[in-house]
């Protein structure tokens, strides 16, 4: 069984261009539903957003206390993956809302080696030095997506990047693979300061 996660954060800032990207970026990725058997819009700021009554949409109520963007998210993610009745054996992908997905290789990868590694990551070398893996487009198994979101250090003292903490944790799992692209069109920061292909 692979399962999509696809956050969105909807906030005040920026809050027209956003929504505009995440229908674009949900839309893009419904395109490849023969890929998934099944997907869920996980929204982390707002109480009700009615553009997201077309899709299959879940409210986390765990709020945002971290200073630290990727902490809140794996919070949520957290939240969602505990509650949720998928097996711990489930296949999830993990889509950032706002980044758009170009073609079909990074499924087809998932596909093709679900039943061989737990993880796939692509190293974040392309955009920074290569201390982390690039937490925007990603599969893991559930029990090791929970396994991993609970090896960070939450606190509000914690300002180092998920993305480091999430590589070292996964590059010694024998059952952990690299990829080495992903297929879709990255939007970084809150109003898309940073657009990349990766």
């Amino acid at each position: 069984m692979i399962h999509v996660i696809i956050t969105t954060a909807n906030i005040a800032e920026a809050y027209d261009s956003r929504k505009a990207q995440y229908i674009e970026s949900i839309e893009a990725c419904l395109q490849y539903q023969q890929y998934f058997d099944s997907y869920t819009v996980l929204e982390c700021v707002s109480a009700n957003e009615q553009y997201l009554d077309a899709y299959n949409t879940h409210y986390s109520t765990l709020g945002n206390p971290f200073p630290n963007k990727g902490l809140n998210e794996m919070s949520h993610l957290k939240g969602y993956l505990e509650n949720a009745v998928l097996p711990n054996d489930a296949a999830i992908i993990k889509l950032s809302g706002k980044y758009v997905i170009e073609d079909y290789y990074f499924f087809e990868k998932v596909a093709k080696l679900k039943d061989e590694f737990d993880s796939l990551f692509k190293n974040d070398n392309d955009v920074y030095v290569g201390n982390g893996y690039h937490t925007f487009f990603y599969y893991m198994k559930k029990g090791l997506f929970l396994d991993t979101i609970n090896s960070l250090e939450f606190s509000v003292g914690n300002i180092r990047p998920i993305e480091w903490d999430v590589k070292s944790y996964l590059m010694v799992n024998e059952r952990h693979a690299e990829i080495d692209r992903l297929g879709l069109i990255a939007r970084q920061g809150t109003n898309s300061e940073k657009i990349f292909r990766c």
